[in-house]
């Protein structure tokens, strides 16, 4: 007993003052904060739409959509024991977007709080005893954004039509998430993560549907000084149709370029992370997804790259 539990101080040790760190979307594999450790990190995400697809061909914009997202993403993570931790997620989004649907003019700038996400991680195999870590998860967003009538849900010409469009702050429903996460250890300088997540989300408020989804992670990353980690990774998902509600006709959902995603996507990310400290308890990275494939089950936009920044700071 008292080996396995130096066995696991000591592996704890090693992931804190490893050279290498997560991947910065990778959502940290299966690994979960030590005992009594607290992170906090900042994410920033920037996104333009300004490109239309539909299954897995680049279309016409024509609509001329020009949309542009950022979302930053406050997280605490802290570890209850050394086999489990909890994490809270809040995020602020801005997103503003124009486009021409018949004679109108649509513009949208809607920026505020988004929906808080909780979740819970707990040890299933610990790397001291398999060489490896497997991990599962379960957590819940809770409706904290906005879904009042501040945010536009339709064009003027539809004003009588129940077309509420994904760019308000929440759903005004509660989700629910569980994940499964794996991570290798590749002595103190290399490490690999992979990660899956499944979200099951009800009929949101206004009556649209954001669809299930099903996200998947791997990245690689590896310490080239002390001072510096570069890493690799695969991002995809799969969110199910969607429906905007009875309401919606055809003929005008096809007209609208403003639609929750729903079909699969990839992308691939190279990443940079500094170290001013030689150790990761302060990190600051850098990275940019790159569109990989595509097969999207309507006619909406994606982004071509995503421009990711983080900072995260250990307790």
């Amino acid at each position: 007993m008292i080996k396995k539990l130096l066995t696991t101080v000591a592996i704890s040790s090693v992931l804190l003052n490893a050279q290498v760190i997560p991947g910065i979307d990778s959502k940290a594999g299966a690994m979960t904060m030590p005992e009594g450790k607290l992170k906090v990190g900042i994410k920033h995400i920037h996104l333009k739409r300004d490109s239309m697809f539909n299954g897995t061909k680049e279309v016409a914009n024509k609509e001329k959509l020009d949309a542009t997202a950022n979302i930053t993403l406050l997280g605490f993570i802290y570890g209850v024991n050394d086999y489990f931790d909890l994490k809270v997620i809040t995020p602020y989004k801005s997103i503003k977007a124009t486009a021409n649907l018949g004679s109108n003019n649509v513009a949208i700038d809607n920026n505020g709080i988004g929906d808080i996400i909780v979740m819970g991680r707990y040890v299933v195999l610990p790397m001291s005893e398999y060489g490896f870590q497997l991990s599962v998860g379960a957590g819940v967003k809770l409706p904290t954004g906005s879904t009042d009538s501040g945010f536009k849900k339709a064009p003027p010409f539809a004003a009588n039509e129940n077309t509420p469009l994904p760019t308000q702050m929440g759903t005004g429903e509660y989700e629910y998430k569980a994940e499964l996460g794996i991570s290798k250890l590749i002595g103190e300088s290399m490490r690999v993560d992979f990660h899956t997540m499944y979200t099951y989300r009800p009929l949101a408020e206004h009556d649209y549907d954001f669809g299930d989804e099903l996200s998947y992670d791997l990245s690689f990353t590896a310490a080239l000084t002390k001072n510096i980690n570069l890493g690799i990774e695969y991002n995809g998902k799969y969110n199910s149709e969607t429906d905007m509600g009875s309401d919606t006709n055809p003929t005008l959902r096809a007209m609208l370029p403003f639609k929750a995603f729903s079909g699969t996507v990839g992308y691939v990310t190279p990443e940079i992370e500094f170290m001013p400290f030689d150790k990761p308890k302060l990190h600051m990275g850098i990275g940019v997804s790159f569109l990989a494939h595509y097969n999207l089950k309507e006619y909406q936009p994606l982004e071509k790259e995503r421009f990711i920044m983080r900072i995260g700071y250990l307790f």
